[in-house]
């Protein structure tokens, strides 16, 4: 459920207008002020600015919280060691508060990288209910908790085959730290920070599936002035993706959503590789890419 539009808010003194942005794809992440959500939105913002899109950060009100305000054996225990009943009020407005630090961070970190943004409150289960903010297009950045990987898996689907939006996903222990990071390094030191950079790889059959999987992850490799590699495998093992991709030294790897087996296979295939996965929503074709093929003929001359 979203909360009334009062509860939005939207980025001022960004680097490009709002006109601009209408034509252009978002990227969502989800917030709050754990640690999983920061390196969430780190990995957000930096690929906002690559790829000079809109980045759109929401916290969820998680509605199972919530519900134990009127449990009556429900207790918490305050940091002094005092025993009390759990208040709705009180929860609400911690919630509340949380929310306002998270938009605090996202203003700032989406300032300091020059990327427009805007922040909504909702109330949900705070994996599932993200999905209902991304729209055919879009991209969802997904880091990935300790002991969540049903959850994880269902909004991965709900995401890419209800929504069709793409999803970023990052599985608990893979780290994500110079992913899309390295723009001003490239400029100042290029010859280095190539020898550094991991390849974008796109897992590619041969199908025009595995094509549009290849163009997209070209074209995305040439805006974010990465290496690209393609994985040229037939068939959905997850093992020999993961192997195959830890051979090419992949920083992220790009699927076509279609070729997942069962729902926890995203967060197995990401954890397995070491490195983030961008999943295309299902349905995709390349006329509904996001970032277009043209984009590549620029980037690289051909």
């Amino acid at each position: 459920m979203t909360e009334p539009s009062n509860r939005s808010h939207e980025g001022e003194g960004a680097s490009a207008s709002a006109e601009k942005h209408k034509t252009l794809n978002r990227v969502v992440v989800g917030l709050d002020t754990h640690s999983v959500a920061r390196e969430a939105l780190s990995l957000a913002v930096r690929l906002a600015a690559s790829v000079d899109a809109r980045l759109k950060g929401i916290f969820v009100e998680d509605e199972n919280l919530l519900s134990l305000c009127g449990l009556p054996f429900a207790r918490e225990i305050s940091l002094s060691g005092e025993v009390r009943q759990i208040e709705h009020g009180r929860m609400l407005r911690d919630m509340r508060a949380q929310a306002e630090t998270a938009r605090r961070v996202l203003q700032r970190v989406a300032s300091e990288a020059h990327v427009d943004w805007s922040f909504d409150i909702a109330r949900g289960r705070p994996l599932t209910s993200l999905a209902t903010f991304a729209s055919s297009g879009d991209t969802l950045v997904l880091r990935a908790p300790e002991g969540t990987a049903g959850e994880i898996g269902r909004a991965v689907r709900s995401a890419t085959h209800e929504v069709r939006a793409d999803v970023l996903l990052v599985a608990r222990g893979v780290g994500v730290g110079a992913l899309f990071a390295g723009a001003a390094s490239r400029m100042d030191r290029p010859a280095a920070a190539a020898r550094m950079a991991r390849p974008i790889a796109a897992v590619d059959d041969g199908s025009s599936i595995g094509q549009i999987c290849s163009g997209f992850a070209e074209a995305l490799a040439a805006r974010a002035g990465l290496p690209f590699y393609r994985l040229p495998i037939v068939g959905r093992d997850m093992a020999e993706i993961a192997a195959a991709a830890r051979r090419a030294n992949a920083g992220l790897i790009v699927i076509n959503a279609e070729r997942l087996g069962s729902d926890e296979d995203a967060a197995r295939l990401s954890a397995a590789a070491g490195c983030p996965l961008l999943l295309l929503g299902a349905g995709r074709d390349l006329q509904g890419a996001s970032i277009n093929p043209e984009d590549l003929k620029k980037e690289t001359g051909r």
